[in-house]
C-alpha cells in the first residue's frame, strides 16, 4: 500500500503542477482553438473524455452513493486532476488493494457481486 500511496500522491503533485504551469505559460482561450483544429488534438480530447467516463464508473461503483456526485462534476472540471486526487486519497483510506478497488474492507464474492462487508465509513 506504501507504494500505491507514494504513485498515487506523486502522480496527483505532477497534475497539480502542470496544471499549474499550463495557466502560467499559456492561454487556454487562444490556444485552445488550435488544439480543437489538429486531429491529433481531437483524438486526444476523446481519449481524455473516454478515460474519465470510465475512471466516473470507478468511482460510481466503488462509493455506491450520492458521494460520487462532487466526484463525477470534479472529473468534468478538473480532468485527471480530480481522477489522481480520488485515487490519492482512496489509497491513504485503504487497508488493502482489494479494499482501494472495491471501497470495501472485504472483497466481493465473484459470483453474487455482494459481499458480507458494508462501505467502511468515512472513506472516499
Amino acid at each position: 500500500m506504501r507504494a500505491l500511496r507514494a504513485t498515487t500522491g506523486l502522480l496527483t503533485a505532477v497534475m497539480a503542477v502542470t496544471i499549474a504551469y499550463g495557466f502560467a505559460a499559456g492561454s487556454f482561450s487562444d490556444e485552445g482553438g488550435t488544439i480543437l483544429d489538429l486531429a491529433w488534438g481531437r483524438v486526444t480530447l476523446i481519449d481524455l473524455y473516454v478515460g474519465l467516463a470510465l475512471f466516473g464508473g470507478w468511482i460510481v461503483l466503488r462509493e455506491r452513493s450520492w458521494r460520487a456526485v462532487p466526484w463525477l462534476i470534479a472529473l468534468v472540471f478538473l480532468g485527471n486532476l480530480a481522477s489522481a486526487a480520488y485515487a490519492f486519497l482512496a489509497a491513504v483510506r485503504a487497508d488493502s488493494t482489494g479494499e482501494f478497488l472495491t471501497g470495501r474492507a472485504e472483497p466481493l464474492d465473484e459470483a453474487t457481486g455482494h459481499g458480507d462487508a458494508t462501505p467502511r465509513a468515512g472513506k472516499v
